[in-house]
């Protein structure tokens, strides 16, 4: 450059290149070709020019074979790097989504509970206003027969809530009368022991 001494760069159709591509092998071409063609020019035998000219063929072949294989390598290289770089960066980005992931558990775990807890509520309060309702319905149906038959006395089933509620009053009442029986027996021991021990 600080010459002025340009080199053309070779470059077959099926293979890219630019003038940063440039190596000693394009160098070795360029003035290889000069060379000959000055050369070529001083000789007068066709049979040497054919010499010449087979053997500048030849040597041009090996040094363009060269280049292509040189460059194909260098173009393997880019883009194996850029795949390198690819990776990388996948990778990269496939560590900080795995780390969220385990950060998110916690509050997956969280949710999945709250969730549930919610769905149990649900269906406690489902079942709660259903109940509710069929209190209604029953209670409706009980003062509309009231009402169609006056004169009639209520009478409640074994099954009833009133018969259930009168029941467990009998059962409570019955508990506290066998629990005052226990009371007054352990009375009835303690002073018995007393007896004996003090005739001992």
């Amino acid at each position: 450059v600080d010459s002025g001494y340009s080199v053309q760069v070779w470059c077959p159709k099926e293979l890219k290149r630019s003038p940063r591509d440039i190596t000693q092998l394009d160098v070795v071409l360029a003035e290889f070709e000069k060379i000959t063609a000055n050369y070529r020019q001083h000789i007068e035998s066709n049979v040497c020019r054919k010499a010449i000219d087979g053997f500048c063929s030849a040597f041009k072949d090996q040094i363009t074979d060269l280049i292509v294989e040189v460059q194909e390598l260098k173009n393997t290289k880019k883009k194996n790097a850029k795949v390198i770089t690819d990776i990388k960066k996948k990778r990269q980005r496939l560590l900080q989504l795995q780390e969220e992931l385990i950060g998110a558990e916690p509050q997956l775990t969280k949710l999945q509970r709250e969730y549930a807890e919610m769905q149990e509520r649900k269906s406690s309060l489902r079942q709660a206003t259903e109940l509710l309702t069929d209190l209604k319905e029953l209670q409706q149906d009980c003062l509309d027969y009231s009402e169609e038959n006056p004169k009639e006395k209520l009478v409640y089933g074994t099954s009833s809530l009133p018969a259930l509620l009168v029941e467990s009053r009998r059962i409570l009442g019955a508990e506290r009368h066998f629990q005052n029986i226990n009371v007054k027996l352990e009375e009835a021991l303690a002073v018995q022991r007393g007896k004996l021990s003090n005739k001992r």
